[in-house]
């Protein structure tokens, strides 16, 4: 059977999940570039700080903000688009890959 909606959907999905974690992900490059030059992180190294809390610190932020991102998307996505699909695994493949942007 001939789906037009679902052939769209195929080629657009992955564009738009793609636009929907540029965002995030350049917010924090921009902030980290941003960090580096004020030399923030080697005033905190000089305190006495490790490189391990700096980075987990970044880490935290960034999944807080991805598990915004993963939900919001993921709710517009339940709204009579992904009718046939298990709407957990679809959250955690939306999770995942947020993750992997980042890393």
């Amino acid at each position: 059977m001939y789906d037009p909606f679902g052939q769209a959907l195929g080629l657009l999905l992955p564009l738009f999940i793609l636009l929907a974690y540029i965002p995030p992900v350049y917010n924090m490059t921009f902030k980290i570039v941003r960090e580096k030059e004020t030399r923030a992180k080697e005033t905190m190294r000089i305190m006495g700080m490790t490189d391990l809390p700096y980075w987990l610190s970044w880490f935290f932020f960034y999944t807080c903000i991805n598990f915004v991102v993963t939900t919001f998307a993921w709710s517009i996505l339940l709204f009579k688009v992904l009718n046939y699909s298990q709407p957990m695994y679809i959250w955690i493949f939306f999770f995942l890959y947020g993750q992997a942007v980042f890393g």
